[in-house]
């Protein structure tokens, strides 16, 4: 194993840089780069002020910290320095030019999980904290390692399961059955309903740590503009009475509420002989379909067969409806609907209010949400395992079932890196002691 090195800040000027260093010769490189300033031995976990040096000379002090078994779980060094760019490609050509080699993205975390440090789950964890665009997005990323025992306790489970089946087809003359089949096919039914339950939570956890897609779609003089201007908090889309002046697509990044949402302000919709309008118009409706909300924005007041045409359209996608104009026009707002003035800004606490429930709900539990998609594809394969298995029991035999299992023991362990088959040997002569 190599040793490796690498800057742990991002690149630019600031008034302090870190760079680690890790691996088996990670002793010998720091004694080549850093003199400490006091004598004495060095100290886990003890920071030492220290020069830096290279083959010139002295180039910059810092200070450094040394551990036997830092995060990779080999010895590790972290240096702060001043963080002018030169000194840290300086430090970094250091140590390259004691041995070291440059690490490859990921590869210090990447070395945790094959040192047992952490979970894959966990590894993701420290990606999503890095993406994460809400504090939400921080606790779901924050949340990994419960949601990595989580995981264990399912895959516990499904373990126990496979280990039951196996005995019955390894000693088919004995009698090791603990559990009757319905007792089994019980079990299994609720795994498979808790995996997908989880993996459902992408959607959500998706929006927390990468913001969301929300589209204005409405009729054209209906404020989507205006209201879009008003959410971004600039004068952002132009404005004006003039139908079809929303040609083109207009989208920016804002803030709602705690979470980041690029905003789309698509062109207003009605029938045109204009060929631009018309590309406007068929852009926008590509657009909408990956939106994760739409804001259909009718104007107080009208209540157009276009207006009802889009109402209709879009009853079956995650939407919002939103009146607007009501400072200008009095009326009845439909049940459900929000109620806003672009001019005034009335209603729109309300709207981001609605915005934000509508894509995240209520999160009370982090640790229950998935981060990642990968995560979400791999406990459907395994409510797909428990779920053939059940079938398999009731019309295949124990022998079909016992491999639903295994293939879905070998999806979780694509989430946590756990050994499929020794562990399924493990837990077997554990429970039945076979061979005593």
């Amino acid at each position: 194993m190599t040793t490796i090195v690498a800057a742990a800040t991002v690149p630019g000027r600031a008034a302090l840089a870190l760079v680690r260093l890790s691996g088996p010769d990670a002793a010998r490189v720091r004694d080549a780069v850093c003199r400490p300033l006091v004598d004495g031995p060095w100290r886990g976990g003890r920071a030492r002020r220290v020069e830096l040096r290279d083959a010139t000379g002295p180039f910059d002090d810092g200070v450094a910290v040394w551990t036997t078994r830092g995060y990779t779980g080999e010895p590790a060094l972290e240096v702060t320095l001043h963080g002018n760019p030169l000194l840290v490609e300086r430090l970094v050509a250091a140590c390259l030019a004691n041995g070291a080699v440059l690490a490859g993205p990921g590869e210090f975390t990447r070395r945790a999980v094959l040192a047992g440090r952490l979970s894959l789950v966990e590894a993701e964890g420290v990606d999503l904290a890095i993406r994460s665009t809400s504090a939400g997005g921080l606790e779901v990323a924050r949340a990994a390692p419960r949601l990595s025992q989580t995981l264990d306790a399912l895959r516990d489970e499904v373990l126990a399961v496979t280990a039951e089946l196996e005995a019955r087809l390894d000693y088919p003359g004995d009698e090791l059955a603990l559990e009757d089949d319905a007792s089994l096919v019980h079990t299994l039914d609720a795994i498979a309903a808790r995996s997908r339950a989880l993996a459902e939570t992408h959607r959500v956890g998706r929006v927390l740590v990468e913001g969301a897609r929300v589209a204005l779609v409405g009729e054209v003089n209906a404020g989507k503009s205006s209201l879009f201007n008003r959410l971004v908090g600039r004068e952002r889309a132009l404005v004006s009475d003039t139908p079809g002046t929303t040609r083109d697509v207009v989208e920016t990044r804002c803030r709602l509420g705690d979470l980041e949402v690029t905003l789309l302000d698509t062109a207003g919709e009605r029938v045109t002989d204009d060929p631009i309008e018309a590309a406007g118009l068929a852009l926008a409706r590509e657009l909408v379909e990956g939106a994760d909300l739409l804001l259909v924005v009718l104007r107080a007041g009208a209540g157009t067969p276009t207006e009802a045409e889009i109402l209709a359209r879009t009853a079956g996608r995650p939407r919002l409806v939103v009146v607007n104009g009501v400072d200008q026009h009095d009326g009845p707002v439909p049940e459900g609907a929000f109620a806003t003035s672009a001019r005034t800004g009335d209603g729109l606490e309300a709207l981001v209010a609605g915005i934000v429930r509508t894509l995240v709900g209520h999160v009370p539990d982090p640790e229950a949400i998935v981060g990642t998609l990968r995560q979400a594809e791999h406990l459907r394969a395994l409510a797909e395992a428990c779920e053939g298995a059940v079938e398999a029991l009731e019309l295949a035999g124990v022998a079909v079932a016992a491999d639903e299992l295994v293939h879905g023991l070998a999806a979780v362990d694509a989430l946590t890196g756990a050994d499929t088959r020794e562990d399924v040997l493990d837990a077997l002569f554990a429970r039945f002691c076979i061979g005593k």
